[in-house]
């Protein structure tokens, strides 16, 4: 069973090992907008994302009740998700604090508007936790039930059980990050620092 955890930008990470314990076991966010939007209702800037599990008609955020998923990649059904806060993608101090209780693939979401400066944007999001090029495309792909629907590619990389911090890209405009997190089988999990990312590689 795979199971996903994703932050909007999107990090997120996957797993088809069954564990009784989450991947993603919280997220500290500081910094952020405050405001009162559904489904969260009244936040303010310390106030944390919710968790839940990735599928079709979740919310992509927690302050956006007219966002959900659609066409999820039968892969990643199942996964841990963050469901961040879109206000926040024009703000210029929020980060997202994320613990993994276990090693995994780690995987941020972006808007495809923002191409071709993803990579980019990506390794602003990702400065605190590597060099760039550190998360690279999966060739995964979550889709909104906008009007317009939209796609957020998905950036990951192996990460050894930690807290990984997430900044904020002050883009102000399109959607904010996703995060996630994902775990391979047990005969790979060895490859998780070499070229482990290449494991759930796919062609668009």
């Amino acid at each position: 069973m795979k199971r996903l955890v994703l932050l909007v930008a999107v990090v997120f990470a996957l797993s088809s090992v069954a564990s009784a314990l989450p991947i993603i076991s919280s997220v500290d966010r500081s910094g952020g907008v405050t405001g009162n939007r559904g489904p969260i209702g009244a936040y303010d800037g310390n106030t944390d994302p919710w968790l839940t599990s990735l599928a079709d008609n979740i919310y992509v955020f927690c302050d956006r009740d007219n966002f959900k998923l659609q066409s999820t990649p039968i892969d990643l059904v199942g996964a841990d998700y963050v469901q961040t806060f879109n206000s926040d993608k024009g703000s210029t101090t929020v980060t997202y604090a994320v613990t993994t209780s276990m090693a995994a693939i780690v995987a941020v979401g972006l808007d495809d508007r923002f191409a071709p400066n993803q990579q980019a944007m990506i390794d602003a999001i990702t400065a605190l936790i590597g060099p760039a090029g550190t998360f690279q495309d999966t060739g995964y792909d979550l889709m909104t039930t906008e009007t317009t629907p939209q796609k957020l590619s998905l950036f990951a990389t192996p990460l050894p059980a930690g807290t990984y911090t997430f900044r904020g890209t002050n883009v102000n405009s399109n959607n904010f990050m996703v995060i996630g997190a994902i775990i391979p089988e047990p005969a790979t999990i060895a490859l998780l620092g070499f070229g482990g990312l290449a494991l759930i590689r796919k062609k668009r």
